[in-house]
């Protein structure tokens, strides 16, 4: 049975388990011709993106103990590939996917390596820096790849919405996944242990992305005639502005739940809590691509806002374990629709020449809020208690109500 066919039944076992009666769209999606195997090679390639932020956070606590500092070094990483990593994607537009997803992989990786090694032995932490800040700016969006293979695919017909759910529900995936491994591998073998498995999921996940020729978008040359003006717009940025927001989500949950888990004494199922998180949001998603709706996205966007808001405000109030798991899955519950509505829109906005390269700026608001919330949840552990970071998580999730529903109207315009 070939890796597809493991994927495709995998799938249908699990939609069948929840009692969602979402296979018919999935399988349908997944038995078009080299689909299941990028979005496999995509599941594999994606596993770092919540794994390293988190392994950093861990290596660095175990060299020094502050969570501040590892907290500003997870943003380093997460600044770098929000702001320089999209250089990287209008390449992959430009020349292909095949020619440099390899290249951006193994630099990456050096980088990650030699990051690792230095904060091991306890090299300056100006280097430290730098190191961390490479192998970020050449991280590939390998989200972004994938996407982009969907929308080529299916050429903006009715199933691309559904396409992007899966995307999403992989996203989760990888959340639910790559916590909990990353984190038993720091403990068993050790925290740079766990960042090397990290580079070889890179590299595995990446070349063998890169060498599914045929399914990816058709490279476009710097001169192709598609014009660069309406790129970004007011619609483009509001949804930016939006996953920013649900980056500080993240970053406040991780950085918050690693100390908070540590001063209950349980530090050891840290992992387990954020894969709890995802594992609300991968339910959701399934629900939601799945679904039809004849309401606006805008809309529908503002609804899975109120709902975010709603669900993560109890977070703060948490004092105990048993409590902490619950409100983690319910607050997960309002994550998928989010992000599967503002990524669809950003398609929507965006001409395919340029869509890699869009996707990957739109996830690179997620990266900034990341990075400004793990450093900004990190000083108030440190200055107030484990726990005082959910409210910055609180924060965000009402700011996110606030923009989108200030924004609605501008966003039917589109």
């Amino acid at each position: 049975m070939s890796a597809g066919d493991s994927l495709t039944q995998y799938v249908r076992a699990e939609t069948y388990r929840y009692g969602l009666h979402v296979s018919t769209s999935y399988v349908d999606l997944l038995r078009r011709p080299g689909a299941s195997l990028f979005v496999l090679a995509g599941f594999i390639g994606r596993l770092p993106l919540s794994m390293v932020s988190l392994g950093v956070v861990l290596l660095i606590t175990d060299a020094n103990g502050s969570y501040a500092l590892a907290g500003a070094m997870s943003a380093a990483f997460a600044l770098a590939t929000a702001f320089i990593s999209p250089f990287g994607a209008r390449w992959v537009d430009r020349s292909g996917q095949t020619k440099v997803l390899p290249i951006l992989a193994v630099v990456e990786s050096i980088f990650l390596v030699l990051f690792t090694l230095a904060a091991t032995h306890g090299y300056p932490v100006a280097l430290q820096f730098g190191l961390v800040v490479l192998a970020g700016a050449s991280s590939p969006n390998i989200g972004s790849t994938v996407r982009a293979r969907w929308a080529n695919m299916l050429t903006g017909g009715p199933g691309l919405r559904s396409a992007f759910a899966l995307e999403a529900v992989v996203d989760e995936l990888v959340f639910v996944v790559g916590p909990p491994l990353v984190t038993t591998l720091a403990v068993k073998f050790g925290p740079p242990q766990a960042l090397f498995v990290c580079v070889v999921l890179i590299l595995s996940g990446s070349f063998w992305l890169a060498a599914l020729r045929s399914t990816q978008p058709q490279p476009r040359p710097k001169d192709h005639s598609e014009a660069r003006s309406g790129f970004i717009n007011a619609g483009f940025v509001i949804v930016t502005s939006l996953l920013l927001l649900m980056g500080g989500i993240f970053g406040a949950f991780e950085v918050t739940t690693v100390a908070f888990t540590t001063e209950l004494g349980h530090e050891g199922i840290t992992g387990l809590v954020l894969a709890v998180y995802a594992f609300g949001s991968l339910l959701s998603g399934l629900l939601v691509g799945a679904r039809s709706s004849t309401t606006g996205m805008p809309q529908q966007l503002l609804i899975a806002t109120i709902v975010l808001a709603v669900v993560t405000l109890p977070l703060p109030f948490v004092s105990a374990l048993g409590p902490l798991i619950a409100a983690a899955f319910f607050a997960g519950l309002a994550v998928s629709p989010v992000l599967i509505l503002t990524l669809t829109i950003v398609q929507s906005l965006v001409p395919p020449p340029r869509l890699t390269e869009a996707l990957t700026i739109a996830t690179g608001g997620v990266t900034v809020g990341f990075a400004m919330a793990a450093t900004g949840s990190g000083a108030l552990v440190d200055t107030m208690g484990a726990h005082a970071g959910y409210y910055l998580m609180a924060g965000c999730a009402v700011l996110a109500l606030i923009v989108a529903t200030a924004t609605w109207k501008t966003l039917k315009k589109y």
